[in-house]
């Protein structure tokens, strides 16, 4: 992932976790185990994936609203992937059998994701907003259960 502005860190961070899972989701074969993986998507979402897209679109894009038009294309196909992956996860939580191709998808989906967001929209923030109100988004984003950051 390129340099990411200190502030950034901890959503940076949180990309991070997201790839390992989402390798692990796209890799899913008959030998994965469909409860195992059920309770690690649960998990993930729950500990980190709710509050990270809250961070996102609580806390940075109204701060990028700020400073810059979020009418563009790389900002709706972020806001409409959050919608995507909450309905995976939600399918994957209200359905008693789940196909494998679903966390595949999934797994897809979160890779194109978190490549959006690193390489295209977090660049975008960080050349429009002032740093000082990056540093104060930073002290709002949620603790990262992994990290702590």
């Amino acid at each position: 992932m390129g340099k990411r502005h200190e502030a950034l860190h901890p959503l940076s961070h949180h990309h991070h976790h997201t790839l390992v899972m989402a390798q692990k989701l796209k890799k899913a074969d008959e030998n994965a185990s469909i409860q195992e993986m059920t309770r690690e998507v649960i998990e993930f979402w729950e500990k980190d994936g709710r509050d990270h897209f809250r961070d996102e679109e609580e806390v940075l894009l109204p701060l990028y609203a700020q400073y810059a038009s979020v009418d563009q294309e790389e900002i709706r196909d972020m806001l409409i992937q959050h919608v995507q992956i909450r309905g995976l996860i939600q399918h994957i939580r209200g359905t008693r059998r789940i196909e494998r191709s679903v966390f595949n998808e999934l797994g897809e989906l979160l890779m194109v994701h978190v490549r959006l967001e690193e390489r295209i929209i977090f660049p975008m923030i960080e050349k429009v907003v002032p740093e000082k109100y990056l540093y104060q988004a930073n002290g709002k984003f949620h603790l990262d259960s992994y990290s702590g950051f």
